[in-house]
């Protein structure tokens, strides 16, 4: 059976809303990129009073696909994160021009049930290594949510489930809720632990208010000096933030220019080796900004 264009993406966009998928951010995105800058900051603990300066790289596309109950949608998404931090001074910890790379395929799969409850599936490997050996098992991490919302009214829907996650470090299960309040000029998502934001739309321009955390565990394979002068192998390095601050859009079309700034806090390295104690390292809260674009698809007749 053949269906629209415009159609299956009102149907995807909807679902997605209420289903807060991990895989795309504030409204529904085809494709798009960012660059965000994190300013030189302290970090705390090191034996040499170190500072790190990061950069970050992000790239997705996402293909959707309606199955042939006409219900069922399937999204299937690839990303490419980069991660480029600059430390001085960096024996110890070893950051210094470690390229982190992150390439994720995401399959989400997104269903409605009896009395306005939905339930969203998502599927995640993802290599998190620098690549600096040859592949091997240590650089393939599987994250995965499963997640139920209920829908109790057009302005209102609530929902909750758990999820098995890097973005925090080490992978974990976590739980996870979602509460998501719109009017028609504003909405507010709740989506624990991963995200809460507030926009208020003004026509073309989108303004709003933002916490998000990202962040993964990455094959490393490299050595650093410890506080000895003894080198040590470093197999893995978990690396995480969080982001605060207010965000701008302002939409042409089918594309979305998008910038943020404000505060990075919670921001934390770990080290990890088979001849050390895993090690903690915080790192000072400091200014971020990002820059991004997306393309987005064609809005309702309706739409705000």
């Amino acid at each position: 059976m053949t269906f629209s264009y415009k159609p299956l993406w009102h149907i995807v966009c909807g679902l997605l809303l209420l289903g807060s998928s991990p895989a795309l951010s504030q409204d529904l995105q085809l494709a798009g990129s960012s660059f965000t800058r994190f300013s030189t900051a302290d970090i705390a603990g090191s034996p040499r009073n170190q500072q790190v300066e990061v950069n970050e790289y992000d790239f997705f596309l996402n293909l959707p696909k309606q199955l042939k109950n006409e219900k069922t949608i399937l999204i299937h998404g690839l990303q490419y994160r980069l991660v480029t931090p600059f430390a001085d001074n960096d024996l110890n910890l070893g950051l210094d021009r470690q390229n982190l790379h992150l390439i994720g395929y995401r399959l989400i799969v997104l269903h409605p049930l009896a009395n306005e409850w939905k339930v969203l599936v998502l599927l995640n490997p993802t290599l998190s290594s620098t690549f600096n050996t040859a592949l091997e098992g240590d650089d393939f991490l599987f994250n995965g949510t499963l997640q139920f919302v209920k829908k109790k009214s057009d302005r209102f829907s609530y929902g909750g489930g758990i999820a098995y996650t890097s973005r925090f470090g080490e992978p974990i299960p976590i739980p996870t809720l979602q509460l998501t309040f719109s009017s028609k000029n504003s909405k507010l998502q709740v989506l624990l632990p991963r995200r809460i934001a507030y926009d208020r739309y003004f026509g073309k321009f989108t303004a709003g208010l933002l916490v998000a955390a990202s962040g993964s565990r990455y094959n490393v394979n490299n050595t650093r000096t410890n506080a000895f002068d003894v080198i040590e192998p470093v197999d893995k390095l978990a690396y995480t933030r969080v982001v605060f601050g207010p965000s701008l859009g302002y939409r042409m079309g089918k594309i979305q220019l998008e910038a943020s700034g404000g505060i990075t806090v919670a921001r934390q390295v770990e080290l990890q080796g088979d001849l050390f104690e895993d090690e903690n390292y915080d790192i000072a809260n400091g200014p971020f900004f990002r820059l991004g674009i997306a393309i987005l698809p064609p809005k309702k007749d309706n739409s705000r």
